[in-house]
């Protein structure tokens, strides 16, 4: 029985190219990239499918043969096999016709700077002649298709058809199919309702999807009156483009033919098939079928319908994920999660810098188990507050105001109100009492404690109060409630006592309109200090408990932690009086947090114990240029980790045989390379009984502890009450 190629028109304009074989792989351009028109509008160019090209993946086009030395298959044959002849190799095949050279360009021409680009343009060539002239037989394509189950091509092209079935075809097409090929075939011209033979064999169950119908559209995206629509075979259909494509031509080395068929839409969709492949080898013939169909853009009737089946093939989308991306952990498979964690300032700068030197870099998979490249740093962002920020905190805490008073025997109660601490629009404050025989407590929320943390007073001399920065108070944001209290247990030694407790706090937004976010934390505080005449010394140590987060991190989802981050901190403070109105001060922070275990989905397999520090010189004056004044300098480096290490377990690649995870350990340290100097200086002054008047300015050095990431800011607050 006589079978015919699928061509509607093979047009007579001739087009020779001159030209050398370019020595790279740019993307085409110029008159490469305006014939190559069928590659281009199913996305062939695109970043993703460009950087495969269907490389190491072969291509089987049975078809009438192929003018093995034209320039745009330039090493792109792996062989041949004659069905006529039954000889192999390379010199059996010989295009007479033209129809074999032109299908084969569109599926797999080179991009060598000339002629046409074909859709998969690294991919490899099995030319397999089952033609001489326009005709052939069903024997002789059967051996074309065994020939090319045997020798293991992945995709087959067959850019022919009949209106019969034919037994001897199907046997063929179902040894292909069990032995894993893809066959791409032509639906046919003769604009039926549905696809020819073999291609509607596509439907039935043996062929587990690994078989595509492929219809041709024009230009405009419609279907081809001449291509064969979906029909029966619609679940297992694609359309591409096929209408007045240039192809290769036998007729010299370097001619080129306009043709137009669902012959020509076959070979690419045969070369999108390929790029899959070839980006991901381990991916079975259902699987690159599959990706194809749901990556289709929709044509016609919503969804999958009867003249155009899937759609329009889309290369550029089926290089993309599809449906619920995962991460792999040691819990095995998980939705990647979308809540970032955020890093505090203890470790964002060791995890910055490890950031850019892609030790968070790994591979999630798609619905197809298909691995990503994926840099997990975006699940940890930095959002730390600006020097605008810090800077309105610190004024915030220097000007609260107290609204009103109750004086008693026994002392004195205060009321103090003023804005958050973190620049929202929240009022808060606290009570403050200050008892005639040395004790006192105080209640503050969003506030800072007029008690923990403040800074020794020597002798006459006026306290620091630029001093926060360098101790444990870092782990705690604005929105932190304390109580506390004090005792003189003489006229010089005074213990201090308190906790403090935040909630969890996300999206909150800073003066600067950063996002915030600060995991539940608690601690409990005791300290004791000795006052001489014009000296001090004290030492203070806290219990540090965080749920949901270690050194002010937020650690959930993809970075979360099991239990509870256990702190313990040691603080010195030395005070010293230069003069009745000037003072010297020195803090120094020792903080040492317990090792940790990831969560089960989390990609942190344990974290190290580690240790952080900080420092503090600081300078008070006070009565400046006006009774009451103050103005305070301090120089140091914020709370920054020294030690310790956050070890990763986490996929980076995948088994290109198996497509199994390949798990990475990865030990990213937390040691902080260039901690952040900061210099701070606030003056302060009483307008009165009512209002106030500050400026203050703020210079980070390496701000965060990023090298070479510099902050400076200047800020003058007025503060009145009605």
């Amino acid at each position: 029985m006589k079978r015919h190629v699928l061509v509607l028109s093979a047009l007579a304009g001739l087009s020779p190219v001159g030209g050398v074989l370019a020595q790279s792989v740019p993307l085409p351009t110029g008159q490469e990239l305006q014939w190559s028109s069928a590659a281009q509008r199913v996305g062939a160019f695109k970043p993703r499918p460009w950087s495969s090209r269907g490389k190491n993946v072969t291509i089987a086009v049975i078809d009438t043969g192929l003018r093995r030395d034209h320039i745009d298959f330039t090493g792109a044959i792996v062989g041949g096999f004659n069905a006529f002849t039954n000889q192999t190799g390379v010199g059996a095949v010989n295009d007479t016709v033209g129809h074999g050279t032109h299908v084969t360009s569109l599926a797999a021409a080179r991009a060598n700077g000339v002629g046409i680009v074909g859709t998969a343009s690294a991919a490899n060539i099995l030319p397999i002649q089952v033609f001489q002239g326009s005709t052939t037989s069903e024997l002789n394509v059967a051996r074309g298709i065994n020939y090319a189950t045997s020798q293991k091509a992945f995709v087959m092209n067959l850019s022919l058809g009949s209106s019969s079935m034919s037994p001897t075809i199907r046997t063929a097409l179902q040894g292909a199919q069990q032995a894993g090929l893809l066959m791409v075939i032509a639906a046919g011209n003769e604009g039926q309702a549905n696809p020819a033979w073999p291609a509607r064999h596509a439907s039935e169950a043996w062929a587990k999807g690994q078989i595509i119908a492929v219809g041709a559209v024009d230009a405009n995206n419609v279907i081809a009156n001449f291509s064969n629509r979906a029909g029966d075979a619609m679940n297992f259909y694609l359309v591409a483009p096929g209408v007045n494509l240039i192809g290769a031509f036998p007729t010299a080395t370097n001619a080129y033919a306009y043709m137009s068929g669902t012959s020509m839409a076959a070979p690419v969709v045969a070369g999108a098939a390929a790029v899959v492949k070839s980006a991901w080898p381990y991916l079975t013939a259902p699987k690159v079928a599959e990706i194809l169909f749901v990556t289709a853009t929709d044509l016609g009737a919503k969804g999958i319908d009867p003249i155009y089946g899937r759609g329009l093939l889309n290369l550029e989308k089926a290089l993309l994920p599809v449906g619920t991306v995962s991460t792999v952990s040691s819990a095995g498979t998980t939705p990647l999660a979308l809540a970032p964690s955020t890093s505090g300032a203890v470790t964002i700068g060791a995890k910055s810098l490890a950031a850019g030197q892609g030790a968070f870099e790994g591979v999630v998979f798609d619905a197809f188990g298909r691995d990503f490249n994926y840099d997990f740093a975006a699940q940890s962002r930095d959002v730390r507050p600006d020097a605008v920020s810090v800077l309105a905190g610190n004024l915030t805490n220097r000007m609260q105001k107290t609204v009103a008073k109750v004086t008693s025997l026994r002392g004195t109660l205060s009321l103090v109100a003023g804005p958050t601490t973190d620049g929202g629009d929240n009022l808060s404050g606290g009570l403050h009492f200050e008892g005639n025989d040395g004790q006192s407590w105080a209640l503050s929320l969003g506030q800072a404690s007029p008690i923990l943390g403040t800074a020794l007073k020597p002798g006459s001399a006026p306290a620091a109060r630029l001093m926060g920065f360098a101790d444990y108070s870092a782990l705690f944001e604005g929105n932190a409630a304390s109580v506390a209290g004090q005792t003189y247990l003489n006229d010089t030694l005074v213990v201090t006592f308190g906790a403090r407790l935040q909630a969890n706090q996300h999206n909150q937004r800073g003066l600067n309109w950063a996002p915030q976010a600060t995991s539940q934390a608690a601690s409990f505080e005791a300290g004791i200090s000795q006052n001489f005449e014009r000296i001090s010394f004290g030492a203070t140590i806290a219990a540090i408990q965080e749920e949901q987060g270690r050194l002010g991190d937020v650690s959930r989802d993809l970075f979360a932690l099991k239990g509870q981050a256990r702190t313990v901190s040691f603080q010195g403070d030395m005070a010293y009086e230069l003069a009745p109105k000037t003072s010297l001060s020195a803090r120094f922070t020792y903080a040492t947090t317990a090792g940790q275990e990831g969560s089960a989905a989390s990609l942190i397999a344990d974290m190290t114990t580690s240790e952080a520090t900080a420092f503090a010189i600081g300078l008070a004056q006070q009565d400046l240029f006006s009774q009451g004044d103050q103005l305070d300098l301090a120089f140091g480096t914020p709370l920054t980790s020294k030690s310790g290490a956050m070890n990763l377990f986490l996929a980076t690649g995948a088994d290109p045989e198996t497509g199994a995870p390949i798990m990475t350990r990865r030990s990213i340290h937390l040691a902080s390379k260039t901690p952040e100097q900061r210099f701070e200086a606030v003056y302060t002054r009483a307008l009165g009984d009512d209002s106030a008047l500050a400026f203050a300015l703020l210079s980070r050095t390496d701000a965060d502890g990023i090298a070479g990431k510099d902050d400076q800011a200047i800020m003058v607050r007025y503060q009145s009450s009605f």
